[in-house]
């Protein structure tokens, strides 16, 4: 059974700011917790990453994936699991909306199923601590 989750964070930079930020995947393993190593594997004519690899040090277990991504302008980008060792579903997306005066608010959804059992207050606790973690992450990094 797939669990969802979605949070939101406003940040002090305009919305390309932000966008640029999260289209950066090859250096996500400086700033964002729990990653460990990233690849790119394919990328658009926009220059955006359009397929990436991750390695990922998660509450509970180690796992490792591949999403595609879809990006739609500094406005949006969603994600979808390819493959994960841990994972058998990932749908995930980052929505930006300019609130002006150099703030944008960041809305983060992502539903995932696992692999393994987990008791699902435990799966969802565990996910919306990987949101929050995600989005304050990318706040202190944006906002540095």
């Amino acid at each position: 059974m797939a669990d969802h989750a979605s949070a939101s964070i406003v940040i002090n930079a305009k919305p390309a700011a932000v966008m640029a930020t999260i289209a950066d995947i090859a250096s996500y393993p400086t700033w964002v917790g729990q990653i460990e190593q990233t690849e790119i594997l394919e990328v658009g004519p926009d220059g955006r990453p359009t397929r990436a690899r991750f390695r990922v040090n998660a509450v509970i277990a180690k796992d490792e994936f591949v999403t595609d991504y879809t990006w739609h302008g500094d406005d949006r980008v969603t994600w979808s699991l390819v493959e994960g060792e841990m994972m058998s579903a990932q749908d995930g997306s980052y929505t930006l909306r300019d609130l002006g005066d150099g703030q944008t608010e960041v809305t983060y959804d992502l539903t995932v199923e696992l692999k393994v059992k987990i008791p699902g207050m435990l799966r969802r606790k565990i996910q919306s601590g990987i949101i929050d973690a995600a989005l304050k992450d990318l706040k202190k990094h944006v906002e540095s």
